[in-house]
Order: C-alpha cells, then sequence, then structure tokens
C-alpha cells in the first residue's frame, strides 16, 4: 500500500524554526486534519524534502531547461560533501548560478531546516489551514506532496 505524506516546509530552506513552534503546529493540525498520524522534524542544516515517486523532472528557473538527473545527482553529492551550508551551483545549460532550491522540481520538492509531515491525511490541506500554519511559524510555506 502506498503512502501519501504532506510535507510542510519553510519557503527559506535556512529559517530555523523553535522546536516549541514546530510542537504547536503539529497540535494545531492534529485538531483540523484526521491522518495517521503527525511528525515534526527539526535540522541544523537544511535537508532535501522530496516528493518521493511523484519526482518526473528538474527544470532551470532560469531559462526553463530540462536538467539531467545525474548532473542534479553530482550537485546534490557537491552541496551534501559541504554539509548543504550552501545550496548554490552553477546550471549546464545557461550557466546561472542558483539555489538549488529554486530549481523547478515536478513535483514540487525543496530544502528545509524543519518540516512536518502529515502522513495519509484524509482530506486536503486547504489555504484555510495554511495559512493558519504560516501565522504560527511566521513565515511563508511551500506544500511537498510525496507518495511513496
Amino acid at each position: 500500500m502506498s503512502e501519501h505524506i504532506v510535507k510542510i516546509i519553510p519557503k527559506d530552506p535556512f529559517y530555523k524554526v523553535s522546536e516549541p513552534t514546530l510542537q504547536s503546529v503539529k497540535t494545531f493540525l492534529e485538531t483540523r486534519i484526521h491522518c495517521d498520524f503527525i511528525e515534526v522534524e527539526f535540522n541544523e542544516a537544511p535537508v532535501f524534502v522530496d516528493c518521493g515517486t511523484n519526482l518526473e523532472t528538474i527544470s532551470c528557473p532560469q531559462c526553463g531547461a530540462k536538467l539531467d538527473f545525474d548532473w542534479w545527482g553530482n550537485v546534490m553529492d557537491e552541496v551534501a560533501d559541504n554539509s548543504f551550508t550552501s545550496l548554490e551551483a552553477e546550471t549546464p545549460c545557461c550557466k546561472k548560478q542558483i539555489s538549488l532550491n529554486d530549481l523547478n522540481y515536478d513535483f514540487p520538492c525543496g530544502f528545509a531546516c524543519c518540516l512536518i509531515c502529515i502522513y495519509n491525511p484524509e482530506q486536503i490541506v486547504d489555504d484555510k489551514i495554511i495559512n493558519a500554519v504560516q501565522s504560527i511559524l511566521g513565515i511563508g510555506i511551500s506544500i511537498v506532496e510525496a507518495h511513496l
């Protein structure tokens, strides 16, 4: 059986939310969403927040060219070797410096120091919930939908 995970992350990959604030979001979501369970994760450096089997393509935000998964994997290895302290890379297509967080991932992915994972929600995480979570966190958020 496949799992559907809705991952909530700050738009800024280096933004650190305090653990008590993450717990506040978790408590809020537990009263609003029927799901298997909700987890929160806090990391010192950004981690890649993937969409699981949903990822089909990655493209350049500057010129729109599709990027090769081998190129992306090599760049990910390089930034991992530096503990994700920088997400900057030069695109092979237009030779522009970009953040790996700003690549166009289809389906959306991102990087974050903290995330909230909602496992198998029974309803859509709608704008009302998203706005409330943004208010609690004090920053804009992105949604990454993963299927495993």
